[in-house]
Formats: C-alpha cells, sequence, structure tokens
C-alpha cells in the first residue's frame, strides 16, 4: 500500500480503532492514545500492507491488543511491605534500577522543552490533552503531536539502548 493509499484510509482506520478501544473499555484520551500509537505503527509497516482491507483487519487486531495491554498495565498490583523483594531488594537490582532511572532522566532532559512538557503533564499529572492544550496555550491536536513526537523519540532511544 502506498503513502496515497494511506492516507486515503487512515481517517476511518483511526475512528475504527478508537471504537474499538472504547469497547474494551479504554475511554477518551486514553483511546485517542491507542489510536496515535496504531497509527504510528501501521504507518511503519504500510508497505507491507497490501489493501485498505488488510490495514482495518490490522488496525482493529493492534487497537484490541493495545488496548488489553493498557488495562492489564493499571491493574498492576504494588508489592506489600511483607514481600521481602519490596523492601530489600539487591545491591545489584538498585543499582540497574539506579542506572536507568538516571539514563532515562538524560532523556527527558534531551527532549525539546515544550514535548517534555506535554509528556509529563500527560504521564505524570495524567492530564487530558484539553487541560495540556489550556495549560500551554497550544492547539488540542498539537499536542497530540507533541506527546506522539515525545514517545516516538523516547522509543528510538530505548530501541538503540536494548541493541547495545
Amino acid at each position: 500500500m502506498d503513502q496515497r493509499q494511506f492516507e486515503q484510509a487512515a481517517a476511518q482506520v483511526r475512528r475504527q480503532i478508537v471504537a474499538v478501544a472504547q469497547r474494551t473499555g479504554i475511554d477518551g484520551d486514553d483511546a485517542e492514545d491507542v489510536a496515535q500509537d496504531v497509527m504510528l505503527r501501521l504507518w511503519n509497516l504500510r508497505a507491507d500492507i497490501d489493501t485498505p482491507a488488510a490495514l482495518a483487519a490490522l488496525a482493529r487486531r493492534a487497537a484490541r491488543n493495545r488496548s488489553i495491554d493498557l488495562l492489564r498495565a493499571r491493574r498492576t498490583v504494588p508489592l506489600g511491605p511483607d514481600d521481602d523483594r519490596a523492601s530489600h531488594p539487591s545491591p545489584h537490582d538498585q543499582l540497574e534500577h539506579d542506572e536507568a532511572l538516571r539514563w532515562l532522566e538524560q532523556r527527558l532532559a534531551a527532549l525539546p522543552a515544550t514535548q517534555h512538557e506535554v509528556l509529563r503533564l500527560r504521564q505524570v499529572e495524567r492530564k487530558t490533552h484539553a487541560e495540556i492544550a489550556a495549560i500551554l496555550g497550544i492547539q488540542t491536536a498539537s499536542v497530540a503531536t507533541l506527546l506522539a513526537r515525545a514517545r516516538r523519540s523516547l522509543l528510538e532511544e530505548i530501541r538503540k539502548r536494548n541493541e547495545s
């Protein structure tokens, strides 16, 4: 599927992705985040997708899987104080954790200021796209774009780190 065909089918496919996410139990801005993630993945795979029907089928499957992943991540149960691993990590585990945290903080600091702020407001403060737009004085559509760019940049850095 070439770029023109992909772009023609993208709006309809995006609506389908949001609908799948909402049927799975994801609401509002999180459904939009699922759509953004899935559309980015589909864009990267566009050369391997033959028809609009194949695009739609792949989009629905990817949306369902991403939504389930998001729901599972919300259900994580923190380790209790009676769990020995929670209160006494091994020195090696603590060292790895500290190093990974420093690495992530460096990558976050390297992001452009607006991308960093949008990512912080969304991921840490759990603000909606509309709230972030109001806080930063930008368009709501720009929030989604900046958030996607920040996430994509961090994902690329993580991939580079994991390859080495």
